[in-house]
């Protein structure tokens, strides 16, 4: 069977500020997540999201002051429709969240505003074989091989299902008990009970855990009180941190990608 090769497959985007092109991303692909409706028999509507590769706010192509000050990071989620360009600086405060159809403005560090001119999925797949027994975890593990996972996640009462998909660049293994752990992130993570209009922005930042293949464990992102005063113990910031955990039952499989 074939997976994604996350190694190898980008999105490119090519964006412009009142008419004139600015510059070209290539940004690796972290995770993916397919939604399905499965509430409409009549037709099966799926969507494909990524995240991708963060970076710092930067300005393009200056001789000195590259880094945008203060400094954010800067995560894109892409969907062949729609997007969601997320900041998130050092307070929560002023962390920055855009999503739109690909071709929305959005405004930049500076005040200019930009939109993407075109969009680009370099997808390339690569032959890979699943990982049944722990056995074979274990031995893909110490063998040094490239792993892809993913995790169904199924929302009965609303209808939508979820598969996350990611690649395991850290996992556990202790061979005298035939055990194995997967802890990868960061992933994306669909929010079922979330009514926002947007697909993307139902969509978190997460963990996932699970040392099993029916259940698994979730730390998402989330606004975090931060406790700048332990004598008081008076939260008087907030920030973005992986603090709610979950645990769910989920089907997850594990794939050895054929080097």
């Amino acid at each position: 069977m074939n997976v994604l090769d996350y190694r190898r497959s980008y999105v490119i985007n090519t964006a412009a500020q009142d008419g004139v092109e600015m510059n070209t991303c290539r940004s690796q692909i972290l995770a993916s997540c397919t939604l399905t409706d499965d509430s409409d028999q009549s037709a099966e509507r799926s969507f494909t999201y990524y995240l991708c590769k963060e970076c710092i706010g930067e300005h393009m192509y200056k001789e000195i002051g590259i880094a945008q000050v203060p400094t954010a990071e800067v995560c894109t989620i892409v969907g062949e429709h729609e997007s969601s360009l997320q900041k998130k600086f050092a307070n929560h405060d002023d962390d920055v969240i855009q999503s739109g159809a690909n071709d929305v403005r959005r405004k930049g560090f500076a005040g200019g505003v930009a939109y993407w001119t075109d969009l680009q999925f370099l997808l390339k797949s690569i032959g890979a074989r699943p990982l049944t027994a722990t056995e074979d975890i274990i031995a893909s593990t110490l063998a040094g091989e490239t792993m892809i996972g993913s995790t169904t996640l199924i929302d009965s009462e609303r209808g939508w299902r979820a598969r996350l998909e990611y690649p395991i660049p850290y996992v556990n293994v202790h061979p005298p008990e035939n055990r194995f752990q997967v802890d990868v992130g960061p992933i994306l993570h669909p929010d079922f009970t979330s009514t926002e209009e947007l697909l993307v922005d139902r969509l978190q930042f997460a963990y996932v855990m699970y040392n099993q293949l029916d259940e698994a464990e979730f730390v998402l992102r989330v606004p975090t009180l931060v406790d700048q005063n332990p004598v008081d113990q008076n939260p008087s910031a907030e920030t973005l941190h992986y603090a709610k955990v979950a645990k769910v039952a989920a089907v997850s499989e594990l794939f050895a990608v054929a080097d």
